[in-house]
């Protein structure tokens, strides 16, 4: 019995004990993960925020910079203009006219759009979709063109100091 509780007490100690013990300070760990310092926020008033791109991702087409934005949420938000400007038309069908809502997006209420499933979106059982990309020379309307379910939405992005970026949402859904 006695040597069971040696034994015991023997591989506690070796537990304890053979741990391998981090440094509490960060500087002094040669594999320390510094966080990201690539943003610089500067705050203009309470509702606008810029942010100035410290180590910037640019002089990339707009494909090759849209693959990232389509499935990253993080570089999604850094590459919003804010407040972008998200545009909504609605029809009163009482009046016969069509009348447009703009809302100023600020960064605190960004949602992510999930771009990476538009390909197959004509596949879907419901709110089925096409893509349609119109290319300017520093302007790129990314539109969501729905099938026989009135989805009509246009994402316009802009050349900004060879970043591209979000600048605005057109939604003409029915």
């Amino acid at each position: 019995m006695i040597r069971i509780k040696l034994t015991v007490v023997v591989l506690i100690m070796l537990a304890a004990f053979s741990c391998k013990k981090e440094p509490h300070n960060k500087e002094a760990s040669p594999n320390a993960i510094e966080p990201p310092n690539s943003y610089k926020k500067v705050e203009a008033n309470e509702d606008i925020e810029i942010f100035a791109e410290m180590a910037k991702d640019c002089d990339q087409t707009f494909d090759d910079f849209f693959k990232r934005f389509a499935k990253d949420s993080v570089f999604q938000k850094s590459r919003a203009k804010y407040p972008f400007k998200y545009v909504n038309r609605f029809h009163d069908y009482d009046t016969q006219k069509d009348t447009f809502e703009i809302s100023l997006i600020p960064k605190k209420e960004f949602m992510f759009f999930d771009f990476s499933k538009d390909k197959t979106a004509i596949n879907n059982l419901y709110d089925k979709y096409t893509i349609d990309i119109e290319y300017y020379d520093s302007i790129v309307n990314y539109k969501w063109l729905g099938y026989d379910n009135g989805i009509r939405v246009t994402h316009i992005f802009k050349l900004i100091d060879n970043c591209w970026y979000l600048v605005e949402i057109l939604d003409e859904s029915m």
